[in-house]
């Protein structure tokens, strides 16, 4: 049935319906890592797939919520017990193959929202390849820059410090997981730690989710927190992270109808000569 937002729960023939009803699957892309004594490590996957789930649910039928790619590129915080990570080759092939399974299905318009910092560049890279690699448009985004679309809406709900407060596991992070399931999170546990990184007052460094330094410079976590938090968990509340939450699912939806009714130039190939091989790369 078309009213199903969930791409899991339809049949065979009710994709071919989803097909020709141009509707737009979404892949959420998380991973499972620490993030500090106070959250889940499920926050990266649970949050990109909740927020998918609920902008699927109130698209009118436009956007299809896909199952969630549950682990990624997380090389980074292998010192904190429970975090998993996956080769980025392996990573960026998966997300690949994904997307081309549903181009070859006949779905024509994709998008990949993503829940933890380092899968950024990889899942770019990926939804790049999707379309090179075939005739569809891929799109993605991290939640947390999906709610950086409307001028003014971070002055809303933060009031961390800039950079820094809101990095991994700091305020933004541990606001949306109290909106989603307060009981999921141990604000008893939770610690304020400005990172090695944003101490040093660099121009050229520094992190935050919401805007870095024109310098990266990334190694091990365990080398600039002492238990994995980065930033100022202990200001969330469940408000902030219901502000967060509604303005990420209301953007995507809104970009997805964006999507839908764009109309994008074809390629066109500007060799005199045509070229005899197949493309590079």
């Amino acid at each position: 049935m078309l009213e199903d937002f969930r791409f899991e729960d339809l049949t065979w023939p009710e994709v071919n319906d989803a097909v020709e009803a141009g509707r737009i699957p979404v892949l959420p892309v998380g991973t499972i890592e620490q993030h500090g004594p106070h959250l889940p490590l499920k926050i990266d996957r649970w949050t990109s797939t909740s927020i998918v789930d609920e902008a699927a649910r109130r698209s009118d039928g436009l956007l299809l919520a896909m199952p969630p790619v549950s682990y990624g590129y997380t090389s980074h915080v292998m010192d904190f017990p429970g975090s998993m990570t996956i080769h980025h080759e392996t990573f960026i092939r998966y997300l690949v193959d994904i997307g081309l399974s549903l181009v070859y299905h006949g779905f024509k318009k994709l998008i990949f929202i993503n829940g933890h910092g380092s899968n950024q560049q990889p899942t770019e890279l990926a939804v790049r390849r999707i379309m090179l690699e075939s005739d569809a448009w891929a799109a993605m985004a991290s939640w947390w820059n999906l709610t950086q679309a409307n001028s003014g809406f971070t002055e809303t709900w933060r009031d961390s410090e800039y950079p820094g407060g809101a990095a991994h596991a700091g305020e933004a992070e541990t606001a949306i997981a109290l909106h989603m399931d307060a009981d999921a999170v141990r604000m008893d546990l939770a610690v304020d730690q400005v990172t090695d990184t944003n101490q040093q007052e660099s121009k050229y460094h520094w992190v935050d989710l919401f805007g870095s330094g024109p310098v990266k410079m990334d190694g091990y976590t365990s080398t600039y927190t002492p238990d994995g938090t980065q930033g100022t968990p202990t200001v969330a509340t469940a408000a902030k992270g219901k502000l967060l939450f509604e303005e990420a699912v209301n953007n995507l939806v809104e970009f997805g109808r964006e999507m839908n009714e764009r109309e994008y130039l074809p390629r066109v190939d500007h060799h005199r000569r045509k070229p005899t091989i197949a493309r590079p790369g």
